[in-house]
């Protein structure tokens, strides 16, 4: 075996001057692909200028073994305006004669230290018994190398974590050949001896998996900006990225952290992303009065077809096929449920404590269609949570919070096994792993992550404390390509591959919110109370709106929903954008409730204390509607029976008779107002002012006697005139008397 010391050279130019050559440069024939090249540019660090640019694709087995080689494959980019010629790599180790290499790393601090170590530093030594070689390389060509290293040139002894990586050096023109290197990659390499005399157990390991996306929509419910959807199912991008990356698990343990909304809003563009539902539309049948309702074969049939894909449709052919593959891959895995539309939960409990149970209550469509048990988990995208909104998570939500939040005092030996508070488990995440390998390559592709992850568990077990479960979360700006190699390496004897459930099925040790650090510019990041304000009017006036549509099922679901994922904690960095957002989906659906129209008479004149009066309600909206009547006067003088709820079918009206009493004389200003059948005002009113003919009873008591003194002159003269008649018709007895005598 000879090893060398390492001599490195920072290369000449700049990054900008070699993409430009890699622009301007013929591509050649074994060129990487243009995104796949521009992916790689956007993941190495600008200050590294090196010509070019060597990845390690695989590393087999991803540990020194105790007997065995270790096979490293990869690629070389020139990325370097000139040509390149006998390039030669030679992997190299911390390990050896090399008093000027660092130690091996024992601890996870000196890992942390490691990975943020300078790419030109001295790291390790050059093993040049075993090389690869590659003739020429044109200006943006990309060749592969593979290299078979026995383990008799690996000499490691102690358990640890060391360097390892590959140096690529040649010659261009304007480069002589030398032994500076032109290029390299690193990573580390854990040693974990095993068997008789070794380091014996296991350290239990979950990888998460997180599908969680921006859900933003239009004032009308259907899903905005469709394009940055296409954008994220790519193999890059936040959704197609980290699916690609799970599903490449094979069979082997994996859990999966879903936001229930992106599954949801998924589906929606694959129908061809519909605007809210507002009940169905009045068929040909129902405008002919047929009346015939739809039969259950095809409400079957109908139900069926609603997932299927758009056709012609770019993005719901590309939403049918992610949205498949998501229902493959959540197939008996577990899956952790974050609460709907992943609702910023440093913020909620302080702003709107009411919106975390609705986000629990809300399953999600897909999630119940597919019959998905989850577990229910609290978890934001950088680890972070309020220990002050922690008492008022009010279930048994499992927290998923970053092991950087037990840097206190109280936590001198890190984060507990397993911390408990009330029903919630709070498991400690690694913020080690999940910034994946040192560079200057891509930190996150498969292989650096994977290094990464088996070096944070193998400290674990080389460390004198407790063997605590490695969680970890895998960013979402993951590299998939090659993932299986991520998986097929994660089979240290040493290392259990399991679920969150299981690798935190152990005791566990109480701990308080308030020992729990929270970084102030964590604080000053949460989504502020405006957002909040906007969601809650936007949901009650969803339930207005399906209150006033009679045949309306979940126009307030999707209102809802809508809510729900506006306050995200994606929208952190635009909470006004999303505030505005919200409050203009909330004037939309303001119109509707305001298409309800009363209008009443310009004035009502009572001849009486009771009367009649007509309103005409009109409905301007395409859907049926059931409103309710409410009057209210300025006193309690006059009241007016709006009677029960009216039903008006779509773009009509209606007039209504309306009962008024008046208990008093004078004009009285009643207002009537549409409602839903709650009573919530809809917008309309109409201000009707009555007039009362009501006379007193002192008048009615006037009446009456004059009526009575009427009735009584009325009777003497008819007294008086039958005694008159009496008399004319009676003959007088001297008259009688005189006539006899004379007779006589």
């Amino acid at each position: 075996m000879v090893l060398r010391p390492l001599v490195l050279r920072a290369s000449v130019g700049v990054v900008a001057t070699l993409a430009a050559g890699l622009m301007t440069s013929a591509p050649a024939t074994a060129a990487v692909p243009d995104p796949a090249r521009d992916h790689l540019s956007d993941t190495v660090p600008a200050t590294y200028d090196a010509p070019l640019l060597v990845t390690i694709d695989d590393l087999t087995p991803g540990e020194v073994p105790d007997r065995g080689p270790v096979v490293v494959t990869g690629s070389v980019i020139n990325r370097d305006v000139e040509t390149w010629t006998g390039v030669a790599l030679y992997p190299f180790i911390n390990a050896g004669d090399c008093p000027a290499c660092p130690p091996p790393i024992t601890t996870a601090a000196e890992l942390v230290a490691a990975a943020e170590t300078d790419p030109d530093a001295l790291v390790g030594n050059r093993i040049v018994d075993v090389s690869a070689q590659i003739d020429s390389l044109a200006p943006g060509e990309v060749a592969t190398y593979s290299i078979r290293i026995p383990r008799r040139l690996l000499p490691v002894t102690s358990p640890g974590i060391y360097w390892f990586g590959v140096h690529a050096l040649g010659a261009s023109e304007s480069k002589p050949d030398d032994e500076f290197a032109d290029g390299r990659a690193r990573t580390f390499l854990p040693y974990v001896p095993r068997g008789r005399d070794g380091i014996r157990g296991q350290v239990d390991t979950a990888v998460v998996v997180p599908l969680r996306f921006r859900v933003q929509h239009r004032q009308n419910g259907a899903l905005a900006r469709p394009q940055e959807w296409l954008d994220a199912y790519e193999p890059i991008g936040e959704l197609g990225g980290p699916l690609a990356f799970g599903s490449a698990a094979f069979g082997q343990s994996v859990s999966w952290l879903v936001d229930p909304a992106v599954l949801d809003a998924v589906r929606r563009l694959r129908r061809g992303n519909p605007p809210r539902d507002l009940g169905p539309e009045p068929s040909d049948a129902d405008e002919d009065g047929d009346g015939e309702s739809e039969s259950p074969a095809e409400g079957a049939k109908a139900e069926a077809e609603e997932d299927e894909t758009q056709e012609n449709d770019p993005v719901a052919e590309a939403s049918g096929e992610w949205l498949d593959s998501v229902e493959v891959a959540l197939r008996g895995e577990e899956v952790l449920a974050l609460p709907y539309g992943d609702i910023d939960m440093s913020a909620t409990p302080e702003w709107m404590p009411a919106l975390y149970p609705l986000s629990r209550e809300r399953a999600g469509d897909v999630l119940s269609s597919w019959e998905t048990e989850t577990e229910p988990v609290v978890a934001s995208p950088g680890g972070y949570l309020d220990p002050s909104g922690i008492p008022s998570i009010d279930d048994d939500s499992t927290l998923l919070v970053t092991d950087r939040m037990f840097e206190a005092p109280e936590f001198r030996r890190g984060a507990p096994v397993v911390g408990e508070y009330d029903d919630h488990a709070i498991v400690a995440t690694s913020y080690g792993a999940a910034t994946g390998g040192p560079g200057p390559e891509p930190r996150l592709s498969p292989v650096s992550f994977r290094q990464r992850v088996l070096s944070e568990a193998a400290l674990r077990l080389i460390g004198q404390g407790p063997r605590h479960p490695l969680v970890v979360m895998v960013p979402r700006t993951i590299d998939s390509a090659g993932a299986a190699a991520f998986w097929s390496g994660l089979d240290a004897s040493w290392l259990n591959l399991t679920t969150l459930a299981d690798a935190t099925d152990r005791p566990r040790t109480p701990v308080e919110p308030d020992a729990l650090s929270y970084p102030e510019d964590q604080e000053t990041a949460e989504l502020d109370s405006t957002v909040f304000y906007e969601a809650e009017r936007l949901i009650d006036s969803g339930a207005t709106l399906q209150n006033l549509l009679t045949e309306a099922e979940r126009t307030a679901s999707d209102v809802r929903d809508e809510a729900l994922t506006g306050a995200s904690y994606h929208f952190r960095t635009e909470p006004t954008v999303t505030a505005d957002r919200l409050s203009r989906s909330r004037t939309w659906i303001d119109r509707r409730l305001r298409s309800v129209v009363i209008e009443g008479p310009p004035g009502v004149t009572l001849s009486g204390a009771d009367g009649t009066f007509a309103v005409t309600v009109t409905n301007n909206l395409d859907r049926p509607v059931t409103v309710h009547l409410v009057a209210e006067s300025e006193d309690d003088r006059v009241s007016v029976d709006v009677g029960d709820p009216v039903v008006l079918a779509a773009d009509s009206r209606t007039t209504l008779a309306l009962p008024a009493h008046a208990r008093r004389t004078g004009v009285h200003n009643v207002t009537l107002s549409v409602t839903d059948v709650d009573g919530t005002p809809l917008g309309s009113s109409a201000e009707v002012p009555i007039r009362s003919g009501q006379v007193s009873e002192v008048i009615w008591v006037i009446i009456g006697s004059g009526v009575g003194i009427l009735f009584v002159a009325i009777g003497l003269r008819l007294f008086r005139r039958i005694r008159r008649h009496r008399r004319a018709s009676t003959p007088s007895t001297s008259s009688g008397t005189a006539t006899t005598e004379g007779m006589a």
